[in-house]
């Protein structure tokens, strides 16, 4: 949904395990080293372990894509079978044919899957094995994972396996009667959460992949997304989608802190609210103790105590309760700013611009400004002052206002900053219209009209140019009255694809033609 909007080729944050998205840190590294040595010995069991989401799956299809063309891979992919429903689907990935027309027993299943491994041992294959999710798997279906490793040559193992999982998984290895398969594993690695430098690092890795070289995540957010993913990839990716959709729709082209904040509540709401209450309870209990065993006390201490008055056991009675420990306060989630139904359907209504909304888009609050320049978006033909992108995007001074009145000027036109009326409202009075539209450097080129467009600078901040001419490799802008010349590949880092034009409106003209 978001995708044209930030300039995106694809989506960054999907959790599909595709590799070209990993980011390989320095256990990443050694994860995937540690799987390719394990590949490339002579059989044996491979085990990789992790928290959930930290990337398992994801390194293993980039193992999977430095297995040689002659291997032949197996992927189990469902771990609730029984011994014979493993060693069916075995058959089945590696194309063995078995009978489907009786019962068949193991032995069945283990003689045809070894003549297979016979037979490709001689044509020079490797078999490779891969188990996801393997905590789930019983120990008797565990136990045949054992007794394939005993397929075999005298000079090599037959089947090379690699086993992925959860750390419960080596729990259950830890057991005395799995210590057979235990010994099996010839390289294991196990995948810890990101710190919070290298989900900075992810996060970027993700954008640029995708087509964006703009940090799209200030720092203050980056340090709310480690905070709630606890440096998990595939938490990370479920929350920064959720964050850049809520920057779209309210029409932001960075994910502050609130919209991180608000995501957050969208994606774990529910949960936060079950961890809240279970953390209450927990407080609940020792203090319900302590306090009974004071009661308790008390009670014992003033009945076994003559020498007390009843008025000197009331002074007593309050002097203890008084200091006994209260309750604690339930914890609640921070709340995160809200926006009532008006401010929703706005917010709403500009993710998807259009012509009668385009200059709500560029003009919240403009001041007057005046220009006197003039130009066509035509080939650049005179010179001008060589600016930086750098200048344009760090002048604070500039505004719409100035942008707009510039682009008015090229068509030999006022345009009054002072009035109430917005830039679409002027230009319908000289019988033009506005075009607000997403594209690129070849849109404003076919459309060969200045424009006003939309730049974004390091810190989410937008700046508004006048685009008047455009040649080969630059392009002549208005910023703040003062015309520059800057180059097309500079202004493309910055310029999301949006911009707003004038045209003049054929005869007979009714309404644009939309699609459907």
């Amino acid at each position: 949904m978001y995708n044209e909007y930030f300039g995106f080729k694809e989506a960054p944050f999907a959790i599909a395990p595709d590799p070209r998205y990993l980011y390989m840190t320095s256990q990443h590294r050694d994860a995937l080293a540690h799987l390719v040595y394990g590949l490339n010995s002579e059989g044996g069991c491979i085990l990789l372990t992790g928290e959930v989401g930290t990337g398992k799956t994801t390194i293993c299809r980039c193992l999977l894509e430095q297995i040689p063309s002659q291997a032949k891979v197996a992927l189990v992919l469902n771990p609730k079978v029984n011994e014979i429903e493993l060693l069916e689907t075995i058959c089945d990935e590696l194309k063995i044919s078995y009978p489907t027309d009786t019962d068949n027993s193991l032995k069945t299943y283990t003689d045809r899957i070894y003549t297979y491994l016979i037979e490709s041992n001689r044509r020079n294959e490797k078999t490779v094995l891969i188990i996801d999710e393997a905590q789930n798997l019983d120990s008797k279906v565990l136990e045949q994972l054992r007794l394939l490793t005993n397929l075999e040559t005298n000079q090599r193992k037959l089947l090379q396996i690699i086993i992925l999982g959860q750390p419960e998984l080596l729990d259950i290895l830890a057991r005395t009667e799995m210590r057979q398969l235990a010994q099996r594993i010839t390289a294991r690695f196990h995948l810890k959460p990101l710190t919070k430098p290298e989900m900075k690092a992810y996060i970027s890795h993700r954008l640029a992949v995708a087509g964006q070289n703009i940090q799209l995540f200030p720092e203050s957010s980056i340090k709310l997304l480690f905070k709630m993913s606890k440096g998990i990839p595939r938490l990370i990716n479920i929350l920064c989608d959720r964050a850049l959709l809520g920057a779209y729709v309210e029409n932001q082209y960075v994910a502050r802190p609130q919209i991180v904040k608000k995501a957050a509540k969208e994606v774990f709401g529910e949960l936060k609210h079950v961890e809240q209450s279970q953390k209450v309870k927990r407080w609940l209990f020792p203090v319900a103790i302590f306090t009974s065993i004071s009661i308790i006390a008390i009670v014992a201490f003033t009945l076994f105590t003559p020498t007390y008055n009843a008025y000197d056991r009331f002074e007593q009675e309050a002097a203890v309760s008084a200091k006994t420990i209260p309750y604690p306060s339930d914890e609640t989630l921070e709340k995160t700013p809200t926006t009532d139904i008006a401010q929703s359907e706005e917010h709403q209504a500009s993710a998807t611009p259009s012509l009668d909304d385009a200059e709500n888009h560029l003009e919240n609050t403009i001041e007057s400004e005046e220009t006197t320049q003039q130009a066509e978006l035509t080939t650049a033909t005179k010179e001008q002052h060589q600016a930086s992108i750098d200048e344009i995007l760090n002048d604070t001074s500039t505004n719409p206002a100035s942008a707009y009145q510039v682009l008015f000027e090229t068509w030999g036109m006022k345009y009054e900053a002072k009035t109430r009326a917005t830039a679409c409202k002027q230009a319908e009075t000289y019988a033009l219209s506005c075009l607000y539209k997403h594209g690129n450097i070849n849109s404003l080129k076919i459309h060969n009209r200045p424009a006003v467009l939309t730049l974004v600078n390091s810190e989410g901040k937008t700046r508004h140019i006048t685009i008047t001419s455009i040649d080969d490799d630059s392009a002549s802008v208005f910023s703040s009255n003062t015309q520059h010349t800057i180059k097309l590949t500079e202004l493309d880092k910055y310029w999301f694809g949006q911009f707003i034009l004038l045209w003049d409106k054929p005869e007979q003209y009714t309404s644009v033609i939309r699609p459907g």
